[in-house]
């Protein structure tokens, strides 16, 4: 069995952040993106022509995907009969799921990084997907989103998905999220999409988002600052981008993206994370229009260096 998630926040802490958690349950991680078929296709058909950059989790819905998969995992190990699990491994499981609950409840009292929760929450996942039936899984999990109740974007975000449609430009989504997770989740927008503007428009949308293979156990991520920033330029190599027409996301990992606009862009920070204020000064530096904006209920705000703007 895999090192256990105790030892595997432990290694990942004192390597002081050089080694990927997930290299802890030795899941080999890739960054040949181009030499993947699963990006190299996406990557051939791209349109040559202007893009809008963007994340989708947290800058379109609230929900963070990767903590919705998390939960929906769990929920559905309990309602797997018992006698259907590998007693061993789900020995394990308990085991690990006991310091996932605490991590969790820190996380939402603030009393460490939400992001160790994240990380904890994706060993779970890649270390005990052999569990259950990983097919039945990504089904249940696909049902469960779509009857959420509350599948609408931000409004905000919305406008400006709508605007580049509306002008005959493209939009690009470059996603840390799973590709399990992130293609579902980018279905509920195209419909909405559909629904709201016109299902032609659904045509200039494109994707990347982190893939796992998880019997050969390998990764390409593309959640962090630097995996995001080498992406962007393997695609602006290409001579597929002829230009980035703005960038829009929620936390410091999607500076990445930022470093590649052009004086003057605009770059719109949706709901930021509170981490995003203590590197704004990287960006300004860069001449970049910084728009931090809040959706909150009915109302919009543009926080400004001295003063707040309702935007609606």
């Amino acid at each position: 069995m895999n090192t256990s998630l105790e030892n595997a926040i432990k290694i990942f802490k004192n390597s002081k952040w050089k080694i990927d958690i997930l290299e802890t349950i030795w899941f080999e991680l890739k960054t040949d993106y181009e030499n993947e078929p699963k990006y190299k296709e996406k990557i051939d058909n791209l349109p040559n022509w202007n893009y809008f950059i963007s994340d989708l989790d947290g800058t379109f819905f609230r929900w963070t995907l990767i903590q919705e998969a998390f939960s929906l995992f769990i929920k559905y190990i309990r309602l797997e009969k018992l006698q259907k699990l590998d007693l061993n491994i789900y020995k394990h499981f308990l085991d690990d799921y006991v310091l996932f609950k605490e991590l969790e409840n820190d996380a939402y009292n603030k009393k460490i990084n939400f992001w160790d929760y994240l990380n904890a929450g994706l060993v779970i996942i890649y270390k005990y997907h052999n569990l259950i039936s990983w097919d039945n899984y990504l089904l249940y999990l696909k049902d469960s989103f779509y009857m959420k109740e509350k599948v609408n974007p931000y409004r905000f975000s919305f406008s400006k998905i709508k605007e580049i449609l509306l002008q005959w430009d493209n939009f690009m989504f470059v996603s840390w999220a799973s590709r399990f997770v992130f293609d579902i989740y980018l279905d509920l927008l195209k419909n909405y999409i559909w629904k709201n503007i016109w299902e032609k428009y659904t045509k200039q949308i494109f994707w990347f988002s982190s893939y796992e293979n998880l019997k050969e156990q390998y990764v390409y991520n593309l959640w962090n600052h630097k995996s995001k920033y080498e992406f962007i330029e393997i695609l602006k190599n290409t001579g597929k981008i002829k230009k980035i027409l703005w960038g829009m996301w929620d936390t410091t990992s999607d500076f990445g993206i930022a470093n590649h606009l052009e004086v003057d862009n605009d770059f719109y920070f949706m709901n930021p994370a509170y981490s995003v204020l203590d590197n704004l000064e990287e960006l300004w530096k860069k001449w970049v229009n910084v728009h931090l904006i809040s959706e909150r209920k009915d109302i919009i705000y543009e926080f400004k260096k001295e003063s707040i703007q309702i935007l609606n």
